[in-house]
């Protein structure tokens, strides 16, 4: 017999770390449904197996675990979370949802109320957007997010992959450094180096250092630094700050 238990708020901050952990690191999320604790939503935790502590505020749960939280569904076979430190994991091929966004993975741990790391062939989606990776972390309060194994950022407008990336939503702001690789269809632009920089509100600025390379048209830039500009209506428009060299 499968166990059912009602509990406002602890599992919120689980499960929002499985439904934010890699979706919000590809835009700015709502503060008000990312809140751990948003007021008047109600948490439900199903399992074959239930223990709770309610001194220690320890809980774990085994078996088929099904989290409700805010219209969020998330799976998994294992959940130990503590109340009072909030910190705890899910485990087992983990799945969650949320009206547009999805992830999954092989497990999520939350090292607080709002810091928490998705770990194991991370896939995340958000509308058109897509983050991939080996891990991610995000902090919901700070609005950062890090993939220090490296990974891949997808938007309809392009892929940016690199061996380690991190960036600040609220500013929107990235970095990637390794290998760092741009390419935006729309603008048939193709660029990379050792170290990528992108400034999303100074019309889409890119800057690219070290051995640096940027493909348009069929017509090649290289350069130790090269700054581009992605939100430019027609083309992206790239500056070479060293010596540049252009092939056609």
């Amino acid at each position: 017999m499968r166990n059912s238990k009602t509990i406002p708020g602890w599992a919120a901050t689980l499960t929002a770390a499985c439904l934010f952990t890699s979706a919000v690191a590809l835009a700015a999320p709502d503060t008000e449904q990312t809140e751990p604790e948003k007021q008047g939503a109600l948490s439900e935790l199903n399992a074959d197996k239930v223990e709770y502590n309610m001194k220690t505020g320890q809980m774990t749960a085994e078996g088929n675990v099904v989290i409700r939280y805010d219209g969020g569904v998330a799976t998994g076979a294992f959940v130990a979370y503590n109340t009072k430190t909030h910190q705890g994991e899910m485990t087992g091929g983990v799945v969650a949802d949320k009206e547009d966004m999805h992830l999954d993975c092989d497990r999520v741990e939350v090292h607080s109320q709002t810091k928490m790391v998705a770990i194991g062939n991370v896939h995340g989606r958000k509308q058109d957007k897509r983050v991939e990776g080996p891990v991610v972390e995000y902090d919901s309060g700070e609005e950062y997010a890090r993939l220090p194994q490296g990974g891949l950022l997808a938007t309809a407008d392009g892929t940016f992959t690199a061996d380690y990336m991190e960036g600040w939503m609220k500013t929107e702001v990235a970095k990637a450094v390794g290998n760092a690789h741009v390419i935006s269809p729309p603008k048939n632009f193709e660029g990379g180096g050792d170290v990528a920089e992108y400034f999303g509100k100074e019309s889409g600025k890119l800057v690219l250092t070290g051995n640096a390379w940027a493909v348009q048209d069929n017509n090649t830039l290289k350069s130790g630094r090269l700054t581009v500009f992605l939100q430019e209506q027609d083309k992206a428009e790239t500056v070479a700050d060293e010596q540049g060299q252009s092939e056609q």
